[in-house]
């Protein structure tokens, strides 16, 4: 292993009360019932336009005309990106102890990632950031992720991927990565084929090494 790569959301910060807080002034200002967070937390995971027709669809109808939501909800959720967010408890030690290039691989709009490491001091342990507008396409797609690892200057194979998510796993077996789930963060439901030592529970102590198919 030369490299890890990360998901943000849900796997290194628990981010959802910030987005769950934007959420609901979007759909207020759309005239909507507002959604619980443990709602919101199950509809992360694909990009921030995917979140809004789910909230969308969640209070009534998803209008045929989005773009003024989209518009909402990112003004809404850049006025406090870190307002309610921290990091997983364990997540600053890790990242301290690891002597190897790292970069994020995200859903989450580059400019709102940028923001929010800045705002959290992560930016500095991070080569390469990749967002979900970074690339023609979001994960599931492999793309993104591949564009990380070379962005890295390494191969696939030479790159753990870590995240929290049936999004994440999807990704990484279509890059073909190495991947390391973390169970602790936003995935609502087990998912379909996850072997058990591709897993971890706490952040506190634990050997990213072990992830890496020999």
């Amino acid at each position: 292993m030369k490299a890890i790569i990360f998901d943000l959301d849900g796997t290194l910060v628990h981010s959802a009360p910030d987005i769950h807080a934007a959420a609901n002034v979007m759909l207020a200002h759309a005239g909507r019932d507002p959604v619980t967070l443990e709602q919101v937390i199950g509809f992360i995971g694909n990009g921030i336009e995917k979140l809004v027709e789910r909230c969308m669809r969640a209070t009534g109808d998803v209008p045929d005309d989005m773009a003024p939501h989209y518009v909402e909800m990112n003004r809404a959720y850049a006025q406090d990106l870190t307002t309610l967010t921290r990091l997983f408890d364990g997540v600053r030690d890790t990242l301290d102890a690891i002597d190897l290039p790292m970069a994020l691989c995200t859903n989450k709009p580059e400019i709102p990632a940028r923001d929010l490491c800045d705002q959290l001091d992560l930016t500095r342990y991070f080569t390469v950031i990749t967002g979900g507008d970074s690339t023609k396409a979001k994960k599931p797609d492999p793309l993104p992720l591949v564009h990380t690892a070379v962005a890295l200057g390494l191969s696939v194979k030479e790159c753990l991927y870590v995240g929290d998510s049936i999004t994440d796993f999807r990704t990484a077996r279509a890059a073909e990565m190495s991947f390391a789930y973390f169970t602790g963060g936003y995935q609502p439901t087990p998912v379909e084929g996850l072997r058990t030592d591709e897993c971890f529970d706490t952040w506190d102590g634990v050997d990213l090494a072990r992830f890496v198919h020999r």
